[in-house]
């Protein structure tokens, strides 16, 4: 009984003499030694040394569960300097890097979950600079962002995988300069050029085979004019994509009609050309013809044939154009819906 006592006894000493010889502050009301904090609940916050109340070597960092690290800072210089290290909930680092004068200096390193680096970025004085870098979880380069000061400033990578890849010309956070977008197989796709982040000058629109197959003309990003080209058998025309009132499938040819009553047959693909005029106000009228219309040529509807209408368009077609399905409630929308009435009171 007497041993067990004086065990007993030995144990609190023991945990009296740990217990203060932490979280100690000397007499000039500064941190020395080994100091720990726990929540409320006892789960452990962080462990680490003072000295002169500035942090010094190793400091350990947890989760809620007082056990899991999540974060690891080793300091030098007075606590001014630090490299430090972020891990998620299974151990697993997903950052690290470095503070200088506590600010981020340096590189800095991103990790996935699997262990995989995704990302690294460029600091001074913690302000990003120089070249950032960003892969997926198959290694491969998504993007590329140059700083300077914090900002956006120089050349600009992008990867758009199975569409390609672009490139801007960035100054002071704003897209200045020579803006290329090339398809995936290396050849280039759009060329042109940004003035304080807006388009400006002269947009070239690229066919996988290199031909030109639509201008712009950009002032303050206001799109003056716009060309595509129809390929006619045996001839290539620039035609302006206002002029396109309409234009359907026809065996394997595209009729397409101009406002001012021309007729055109060509032999661009359809979902191409649609590619091409993303300025225009194009409705799908009837997918069995394929038939796309400029919303200004549709003028109004005419006779109903079953539940479908025939639609009035302009120039006048040498067939009859119906709608379908798909585009007779927006015709009815369009055309057909009574007024509100006014209501006094």
């Amino acid at each position: 009984m007497k041993q067990n006592r004086i065990l007993i006894l030995l144990c609190l000493i023991i945990f009296s003499s740990t217990l203060f010889s932490q979280n100690k502050i000397d007499e000039n009301g500064q941190k020395q030694g080994y100091w720990t904090k726990s929540d409320k609940k006892g789960n452990r916050l962080y462990e680490g040394q003072f000295k002169d109340n500035y942090e010094i070597d190793t400091f350990k960092y947890y989760y809620e569960d007082g056990k899991t690290i999540k974060m690891i800072n080793v300091f030098s210089s007075k606590g001014k300097n630090i490299f430090n290290e972020i891990f998620n909930n299974d151990g697993q680092l997903i950052s690290r890097g470095y503070y200088k004068n506590k600010k981020r200096d340096s590189i800095w390193t991103y990790f996935s979950s699997e262990g995989y680096k995704i990302g690294e970025e460029r600091y001074r004085n913690g302000l990003k600079n120089g070249e950032s870098n960003f892969w997926d979880r198959d290694t491969t380069l998504v993007e590329t962002i140059n700083y300077k000061d914090d900002l956006k400033d120089g050349l600009y990578y992008r990867n758009t995988y199975a569409k390609g890849y672009y490139f801007y010309t960035y100054k002071n956070n704003k897209r200045n300069g020579p803006y290329e977008d090339f398809y995936y197989y290396n050849k280039i796709k759009i060329k042109g050029h940004y003035v304080d982040d807006k388009k400006e000058g002269e947009f070239l629109y690229f066919d996988s085979i290199g031909d030109i197959v639509k201008k712009q003309k950009w002032e303050n990003d206001v799109l003056l004019s716009e060309e595509v080209l129809l390929d006619i058998i045996g001839n290539k025309r620039m035609v302006p994509s206002k002029d396109i009132a309409y234009f359907y499938q026809k065996g394997k040819q595209l009729s397409l009609t101009l406002f001012s009553g021309e007729t055109i047959l060509c032999v661009n693909n359809i979902d191409n050309l649609l590619d091409l005029l993303t300025e225009n106000e194009l409705i799908l009228l009837n997918n069995k013809l394929k038939l796309y219309a400029n919303i200004n040529a549709i003028k109004g509807v005419g006779e109903k044939q079953g539940e479908f209408y025939e639609i009035i368009l302009s120039p006048k077609p040498n067939i009859k154009i119906f709608s379908d399905k798909e585009s007779t409630k927006a015709i009815e929308t369009i055309f057909l819906l009574p007024a509100t009435p006014a209501t006094g009171f």
